[in-house]
């Protein structure tokens, strides 16, 4: 049992972003602004792809550059050259940012403060929108107007002790996120010493400071994703009610999590598992290699926010060992499996195994995708291996002769009756992708058919029967008028008509439109 549990830590990868790795992705991403938004498509409920054209002919081929940037809530932002399949039918979350940010020019990329938030400004001025992502707790996708009004949004929360409200129609709280600041000497002694500075400047304890990134334990409210938004204790009392390590303490009192934190310790040549209570305190030489160490990485992380440093990127491995039965082509019976990403080569992974990009942008990629295709793997395996099990318990039977009749028999019939539900889904389902198809394109033409109901209601209203309102749109078709050639045909017993329309908001490339019209029927005109 406990090399079961040993085994499973080991094989735990990394699954969320911390402070330093969002602030190397949003310099990667720097590179994109000038683009322009060509289309928005939904992954998943959770995950986003937009694509953005550059029309200035970059490409060896002398095409337009085109680069597809992928949001996932809570979890993670990078460009991919991977492809992904899209939903078939866009859900109105992506038809709501369609809308508002199609065409639109990127303008700005940036993080704000240093939390896990980051802003994309499309347009200018007063018609600029913005996709607010959040990369903490449970995570979410906004777009907002100029004013920072919510427009959308994947979930709605509010903190009523901080009076915080993340709702539609509400506006967006910009201002409550971290500033970076530099770490003094003076307030990393009163952290480890558990007392106040001096000068009465209070402790950096900022909310949620703590980066879980290998955790889902986060919380609901949580800023930055470790410490409770009802904690009202100072984060000596934090840390020693759990008896905590000097790793603990800067993690939760830096705000740069336990992984950076143990890094600063290393550099520094100290033990991150030191314990830290309220008698055994540091000597001012461990002290001083501390803030020293702390000034290093806070130069780097500096240079990221606003210098011009493209951070690189590294991927970490491990082996890990295979059953016989799931042994692959490696001769050791072993597979190399990614389970650590950083913008900078962390102390405690200098001797590992590891891979280095150009930029941190092109190492995500690789490592989420190669995450999702060894995911989709394993799925494949396990739906071979329960067909597996079905063959195996199907030769087991084969001696009893007449129990194996019986059971092709009871097999036949079932086949014959779930042959005729899927029949009878598959029907319903055609109707009802008839129904959202007809629903969508009553939406995107949604004026034009409010013209053309107007029109034959008005014509009504002055005493004109259905046979001469007939030859009227048929003359009118003939002179060329728009809202009579959208008008395919009236039905006076029902008191409706059939409209043709035109999908022109889904795709903008050649390659991905729609059919030029649809019939639409039946439309109600009274």
């Amino acid at each position: 049992m406990k090399k079961e549990i040993n085994e499973n830590r080991v094989a735990m990868v990394k699954v969320r972003m911390n402070t330093a790795d969002v602030a190397a992705e949003v310099k990667c991403l720097k590179r994109l602004i000038g683009m322009r938004c060509s289309n928005v498509y939904d992954l998943s409920h959770k995950t986003y792809m937009f694509k953005l054209v550059n029309s200035s002919g970059v490409t060896e081929s002398g095409e337009s550059e085109k680069v597809l940037l992928l949001m996932e809530s809570g979890v993670r932002l990078h460009t991919t050259a991977y492809v992904r399949d899209k939903s078939n039918s866009p859900s109105g979350f992506t038809l709501k940012l369609r809308k508002h940010i199609r065409t639109r020019r990127l303008e700005d990329v940036r993080q704000l403060g240093y939390d896990r938030i980051v802003l994309f400004q499309f347009g200018l001025g007063t018609n600029a929108h913005y996709i607010i992502l959040e990369l903490y707790a449970q995570g979410n996708i906004l777009l907002t107007d100029s004013e920072f009004t919510v427009m959308t949004l994947l979930r709605s929360h509010r903190d009523d002790d901080k009076g915080v409200a993340i709702m539609s129609r509400h506006r967006y709280p910009t201002e409550i996120c971290r500033v970076f600041e530099r770490t003094s000497a003076l307030k990393l002694h009163a952290v480890l010493t558990s007392q106040e500075p001096d000068d009465g400047e209070p402790l950096k304890a900022h909310k949620g400071t703590t980066e879980e990134s290998n955790t889902s334990k986060e919380k609901h409210d949580n800023r930055k994703g470790g410490k409770s938004a009802e904690s009202k204790k100072s984060v000596g009392d934090i840390t020693r009610t759990k008896q905590a390590t000097l790793k603990n303490v800067l993690g939760e009192a830096l705000g740069y999590g336990p992984a950076l934190s143990e890094h600063i310790i290393l550099d520094a040549g100290l033990v991150p598992n030191t314990k830290v209570s309220k008698d055994g305190k540091l000597d001012d030489d461990k002290i001083q290699m501390l803030v020293q160490a702390i000034e290093k990485f806070e130069d780097w992380l500096e240079d990221i926010i606003s210098g011009e440093r493209i951070p690189e990127g590294y991927i970490l491995m491990q082996k890990k060992n295979l059953v016989k039965e799931h042994t692959l082509s490696e001769p050791d019976g072993s597979i190399q499996i990614y389970d650590e990403f950083c913008p900078i080569l962390l102390n405690q992974f200098k001797s590992r195994e590891n891979m280095r990009f150009a930029t941190f942008d092109a190492a995500l990629d690789e490592f989420y995708s190669k995450i999702e295709s060894q995911r989709a793997e394993q799925q494949q395996k396990a739906k071979e291996k329960q067909v597996d099990s079905r063959i195996d318990t199907s030769k087991c039977r084969e001696d009893n002769l007449a129990y194996y009749s019986l059971s092709i028999l009871s097999v036949i019939s079932r086949w014959k009756n779930e042959n005729w539900k899927e029949n009878r889904v598959q029907t319903l389902m055609k109707e009802v992708d008839r129904c959202v198809k007809m629903a969508e394109l009553i939406e995107y033409n949604l004026e034009d058919v409010d013209a053309a109901i107007l029109a034959v209601r008005v014509a009504l209203a002055k005493g004109m029967n259905w046979e001469d309102l007939a030859r009227m749109v048929k003359e009118e078709k003939k002179s060329g008028n728009p809202v009579a050639g959208l008008i395919d045909k009236l039905y006076l017993e029902r008191n409706c008509m059939t409209l043709l329309l035109s999908n022109n908001l889904d795709e903008m490339d050649d390659d991905e439109k729609t059919l030029p019209v649809e019939k639409v029927a039946p439309i109600g005109t009274v």
